[in-house]
């Protein structure tokens, strides 16, 4: 690993001690002279920083805010053109390998539906807008239900992974969410519903909250991790 960094220095040092070996804080602009893979983990504006600057410099670039790559099709275009890699991991979504074999031909709908606990929702700005209490919530409430297009604007923390099948599928206007802050689960619950030429797919995930960030899932982690051994490894299993 080459170096770190992070918009607030000292969660930056933290970061950097914690890891085996040691490495630097560097600016955005130092990372990308230096490396050859990015690696974002921050926010969906932190994305929509670095795609144009790994597209100028031809540095490949991971992308875990999936939601920052939504209303970026013209970088993603250059991209492509230029050869740039953008790798997007699964995170906590199963079935997304069926999805996109489907978006090949014939898919006509796509649907998330996904149940969180109350507290890993607080202080969204969909939930500031509605002025819903989340406190003291007894029952599951929808907080949102259309497309994920708004639904990442307004919880750009929450609900990556409907810009993650998005990608995969439909694109953003067409892929439905449905978001309910449920008091009775203890994961972060995703179903997925897509109907198609193929036939009918419906994929369950019941992930544990990370111990680090509650509003992101276990699995989301582990999902980059097995993403960056896929670059080194020459047997690559699955769509």
């Amino acid at each position: 690993m080459i170096g770190v960094y992070d918009n607030q220095p000292r969660a930056g040092r933290r970061l950097a001690r914690r890891l085996h070996p040691v490495v630097p804080v560097l600016s955005p602009h130092a990372l990308f002279r230096r490396c050859d893979l990015l690696i974002e983990a921050a926010s969906p504006r932190a994305v929509e920083e670095l795609l144009p600057l790994a597209v100028r410099r031809r540095k490949s670039l991971l992308v875990l805010s999936s939601g920052g790559l939504l209303g970026k099709a013209r970088w993603l275009r250059k991209a492509r053109a230029l050869g740039v890699p953008v790798h997007v991991p699964s995170g906590a979504l199963a079935g997304l390998d069926a999805i996109k074999a489907a978006a090949t031909g014939g898919l006509r709908s796509v649907t998330l539906t996904t149940r969180k606990p109350p507290r890993s929702l607080v202080g969204a700005p969909g939930i500031r807008r509605r002025r819903i209490r989340l406190e003291g919530l007894r029952r599951p409430r929808t907080v949102y239900e259309g497309p994920a297009s708004r639904a990442v604007r307004e919880f750009p923390e929450n609900i990556n992974v409907a810009a993650t099948l998005s990608l995969a599928g439909l694109g953003a206007w067409r892929t439905r969410v449905r978001l309910i802050a449920d008091p009775r689960v203890h994961t972060n619950i995703h179903e997925v519903e897509a109907v198609g030429r193929f036939g009918r797919l419906v994929a369950r995930t019941e992930n544990r909250p990370s111990r680090a960030n509650p509003k992101t899932s276990e699995l989301a982690v582990q999902s980059a991790v097995a993403t960056l051994r896929q670059l080194v490894e020459p047997l690559r299993v699955g769509t």
